[in-house]
């Protein structure tokens, strides 16, 4: 009661939630670079489980024992942050009169449930069935209350309908309130003397982090209709930008949403050296992002810039911290521009259109046009998230949302 009578109140409480995001349990690690990254095939070598001289990929999938409490882990953690959002809800509107700023209930209140759907919709990715082909099949519960009573298991089409409910109100929210000229890279000298808890938005759940994640969301139902009206909207909101420039290794402008983690830079140096994740061969990592067609120009695997080549094997430069700019330091992005376009090229009519979001794409990383037909169309799709999404637990989602029974390896 007390940590909510006043508006620091609830500012620290917001900012607690998403420094819960940033630990090595959730998405400075094992919901990003490590284990989802993992289950999509993407390393040589895993910290702690190769026992053998050759690492054996099937383990990563063996949930019941020797990766129980990695699983069990997620599920809990991703549960407590959920129950307090939860909290925080509660007492958003209970003491609602605390809020006097301008915007704070609006926008504490919308991002505080664009998280809460989220983390859900993380979940039911997880721990759910693929959806296509078992939508009413049992998922999870979708937690509302903070309280200690049980919470069905719901099928995952009625997990979906209070993930997409959690998001319209989110979105309702924010579309007032969200102080959207305050991205960083986008703040002028004139916004010097600002409200500091407004700032960075790429740092929250802003408006267009909600909409970019309706258009996951409905891509994953199979509402490509709505799915291409959200993406599109992402697109067409002038806040971002793909980008070329081989120096911002994270493409900060083409950041959606993001989560800060504190003294990431020593987290880091703890995965990059020595008994770390990386690629043993260079062939394996060619085949990854296509080399054989693409050329090596592409600035995603292009050496010093997206990849070291050093005496532990290959290892991703995505999160080094040396040499980034000061606003991306601590920077783990979990939704970026790029997936706008890899959204509509599923949802495209043709082909060719297909292949046009896909360029539009490959051109601002430096590899030339591919071509899309009926047959060879997603798994165009897949190598372009093989490449993008290195290092960030995307390409996991991907292959179970689309059925995949077999990965490079």
């Amino acid at each position: 009661d007390k940590q909510f009578e006043s508006e620091s109140g609830f500012k620290d409480a917001l900012t607690g939630i998403y420094l819960k995001l940033g630990t090595k349990t959730l998405y400075a690690g094992d919901l990003t670079y490590a284990y989802l990254d993992e289950l999509a095939g993407l390393y040589s070598d895993y910290p702690g489980y190769n026992t053998n001289a050759v690492f054996n990929q099937s383990i990563v999938f063996d949930y019941e024992n020797m990766f129980l409490s990695k699983k069990n882990g997620i599920y809990s953690a991703m549960y407590n942050v959920i129950a307090n959002i939860n909290n925080f809800l509660e007492y958003v509107d209970k003491n609602k009169d605390v809020l006097v700023t301008e915007r704070y209930y609006e926008t504490m209140k919308g991002e505080a449930l664009g998280l809460r759907a989220f983390l859900h919709f993380d979940l039911l990715r997880m721990f759910g069935p693929i959806y296509k082909e078992h939508p009413a099949s049992k998922a999870i519960p979708y937690r509302t209350t903070f309280d200690k009573d049980a919470t069905p298991v719901l099928s995952a089409n009625e997990v979906v309908d209070a993930i997409l409910k959690d998001l319209n109100a989110a979105e309702k929210l924010l579309k007032e309130s969200d102080p959207l000229h305050f991205f960083t890279d986008q703040m002028g000298e004139e916004l010097t003397e600002i409200n500091q808890f407004l700032i960075n938005r790429e740092f929250r759940m802003n408006l267009y982090a909600v909409k970019a994640l309706l258009a996951r969301v409905y891509l994953y139902a199979g509402n490509k209709t709505e799915a291409e009206n959200y993406a599109n909207q992402v697109i067409g909101s002038g806040y971002f930008d793909l980008i070329g420039d081989a120096s911002d290794v994270l493409r900060s402008k083409e950041i959606v949403f993001s989560v800060y983690v504190d003294d990431f830079d020593q987290q880091v140096a703890t995965i990059t050296n020595g008994n770390t994740y990386y690629i043993s061969e260079e062939e394996f990592l060619d085949e990854l992002f296509d080399v054989a067609n693409d050329g090596s120009n592409d600035l995603r695997i292009r050496e010093g810039v997206g990849f070291d080549y050093g005496t532990h094997g290959i290892t991703m430069r995505k999160y080094k911290q040396e040499n980034l700019w000061a606003s991306t330091e601590g920077t783990v992005v979990l939704i970026r521009l790029s997936e706008m376009y890899y959204i509509l090229a599923e949802c495209a009519a043709t082909p060719e259109e297909a292949a046009g979001y896909l360029n539009k794409v490959r051109e601002m990383r430096g590899i030339d046009p591919t071509v899309c037909t009926e047959t060879n169309r997603l798994n165009e799709i897949e190598k372009e998230y093989r490449k993008e999404f290195y290092g960030e637990g995307q390409l996991f989602y991907f292959y179970k949302r689309n059925g995949y029974t077999t990965f490079l390896h």
